[in-house]
């Protein structure tokens, strides 16, 4: 049986010039590995975001199907992999499993995995991967990661779910960068842009206010200064940080709304006041997710403020 057409999906079978031949089953106990593929395997396993482990942390910008495409096209780009190396199916033909069971050339990266209808491509992933190396069916080529996630402990390939052959470090860099306050900026950028924002780029030089902002937003005749804030290892803010955020917003002109993308949860009540006393407008994830469903909240809080 030759292999499927793959086309729909944008993936292309690697014609193979380099192939190495490899066995899944582990010829030494443990494999041998660098030590840093040691730390790079545990972490697959155990601290990953979102997979079934005690030591897992909870990362909702993976999670979200809200934020699927925006997340996994991120990770795309930081593993150095192209629409043509990832597959996501229904189901994985047994042509397929054949393909790369045995022999594969290390110079091509590829993911193909099935997933829930409720997960996002992100979280199926990090699901098989560690699925893979927790029931052993994985090995390294070269510096590779390769693995098989099956339905059951049986080693059948009518029951495979995902196939993937990877340079891991990647893989745990894109993760990093999903917890950074730069990734946010640019989801929130892309929240206001899917309602219509024209969104551009801050220039102190033009605007001559004290403190800088993350970016500017336009829609019609109404201009907005937006601030995206992320806080790690924070419980709640200080009203030291409450009052800087004030100061921050002080100086931009009258016409410009000042706009604060932040985890509300992080803010009192009461800091939660005094911002909106000085007429910010406070916005959170939720906002976001709706925002990226187009759902202009943005607009909604403003024209609720002026009733």
């Amino acid at each position: 049986m030759g292999l499927p057409d793959l086309s729909f999906t944008g993936f292309k079978f690697e014609k193979i010039k380099n192939p190495v031949k490899y066995s899944i089953l582990h010829r030494e106990y443990p494999p041998k590995m660098t030590e840093e593929m040691h730390t790079i395997v545990e972490t697959l396993l155990w601290y990953v975001p979102n997979i079934d482990s005690i030591q897992s942390p909870k990362n909702d910008m993976a999670l979200s199907l809200d934020f699927d495409e925006f997340a996994f096209d991120l990770v795309k780009k930081n593993m150095q992999l192209g629409k043509e190396d990832v597959a996501v199916l229904d189901y994985i033909p047994k042509s397929v499993v054949d393909f790369y069971k045995n022999e594969v050339d290390p110079n091509f990266q590829k993911i193909i995995i099935t997933k829930y209808k409720d997960e996002s491509t992100t979280n199926g992933l990090l699901r098989h991967i560690r699925n893979a190396i927790a029931h052993g069916y994985f090995t390294l080529v070269e510096g590779m990661l390769i693995g098989f996630d099956f339905k059951t402990t049986k080693y059948t390939d009518e029951e495979c779910t995902a196939i993937f052959k990877i340079y891991p470090k990647n893989l745990l860099k894109s993760l990093r960068i999903l917890n950074e306050e730069v990734t946010e900026e640019e989801l929130a950028k892309k929240a206001l842009v899917r309602c219509d924002y024209v969104v551009e780029d801050f220039d102190d030089s033009y605007d001559h206010t004290e403190m800088g902002f993350d970016f500017y937003a336009k829609k019609g005749r109404r201009r907005f200064a937006v601030e995206v804030k992320k806080y790690k290892d924070v419980e709640v803010l200080s009203q030291k940080e409450i009052d800087r955020l004030v100061r921050e917003f002080s100086n931009i002109y009258k016409t410009i709304i000042p706009v604060l993308f932040i985890n509300t949860s992080l803010m009192t009540d009461e800091s939660k006041e005094k911002l909106q006393r000085e007429e910010i407008i406070i916005l959170d994830v939720k906002n976001i997710k709706k925002m990226m469903r187009g759902i202009d909240v943005l607009k909604e809080v403003v024209d609720l403020g002026k009733k």
